[in-house]
């Protein structure tokens, strides 16, 4: 009992499908998700694919628990659908923004699993129960150890505050300012390839590090993208800042495809693997070394 334990999912997925999967199982009164799902992607036969979903679930029933079934939806692809590609021209898509359908859907039956009980059927006749309140509350606490208990902890709470004003003190006294001088807009894409290297070289990343990788990746383009042009500040939405960009530049289409993907990671359940998110970042570091200069 409250014991997490995986569930493993495998589903095969014929050639140019869009795949729509839950982030988690339904929760019943005996178990419930824990994580988020973690996915990969492989070549599968005839062309097409499998995919691997591997589900983190915490059991507090006890006995035989009936765990609960797994929707999948595989249906032919749609054009112009966001998602995480995989191979087989098929596309991973987000089950929130799925096309409730009943042909294309298949509901995957787990077997039962047994849960040992954390006591038995012996111990119930033996006569356990529960112990009384009064180890919890009530007259039989030992009065000289709470005064001590409660001395202790004024001591502590005045050490604490005399720490912090002191702490406040500390910090609002300005700290010095290392002077940056102005870099060019060449130096700054240098940079942000520079960083997309970096991050590239410290893979494979496994699909839990999805959101933090896509979240600094995309910020990297961001920063140099913003560059581009003085009207293009943090107060746009990524969606803005693309379709500015793609109206400036004939390669803009490519990167807000990226870009849009990033923003299902990181606002969505989407949770590539190591495959795709390799994928994503060599496609951003080819953007940043072939971009031409955007003029006005």
């Amino acid at each position: 009992m409250a014991e997490v334990f995986e569930l493993r999912v495998e589903v095969p997925v014929p050639g140019g499908s869009m795949v729509y999967f839950p982030a988690t199982v339904p929760s019943t009164g005996d178990v419930e998700s824990f994580t988020a799902v973690e996915w990969r992607a492989r070549r599968g036969a005839n062309g097409g694919a499998t995919i691997e979903l591997t589900y983190a679930l915490i059991p507090f029933g006890m006995g035989n628990i009936t765990l609960p079934p797994v929707d999948v939806i595989t249906m032919p692809l749609e054009d112009e659908v966001d998602g995480q590609n995989i191979p087989g021209g098929s596309i991973v898509g987000v089950w929130e923004e799925r096309q409730p359908t009943v042909r294309y859907t298949r509901s995957i039956a787990p077997p039962t699993i047994w849960v040992a009980p954390v006591y038995s059927a012996d111990d119930v006749v033996a006569g356990m129960s529960p112990r009384g309140p009064e180890d919890v509350v009530g007259f039989s606490w030992s009065w000289p150890s709470m005064a001590l208990v409660l001395l202790f902890s004024t001591v502590t709470g005045g050490a604490v505050v005399t720490m912090t004003r002191e702490w406040l003190v500390n910090r609002a006294e300005p700290a010095p300012v290392t002077p940056h001088g102005p870099i060019s807009l060449d130096q700054a894409r240098r940079q942000a390839l520079a960083e997309l290297d970096r991050l590239l070289a410290a893979g494979p990343y496994p699909a839990e590090r999805a959101h933090e990788l896509y979240q600094e990746s995309s910020g990297i383009v961001r920063g140099y993208v913003e560059r581009l042009d003085p009207e293009w500040g943090p107060e746009l939405t990524s969606t803005e800042l693309m379709d500015r960009l793609k109206s400036r530049s004939p390669d803009g289409a490519a990167l807000a495809a990226e870009m849009r993907t990033a923003e299902t990671v990181k606002f969505g359940r989407l949770r590539p693997g190591a495959e795709p998110t390799a994928v994503h970042l060599t496609a951003l570091g080819a953007w940043l070394a072939g971009r031409p200069e955007v003029r006005s």
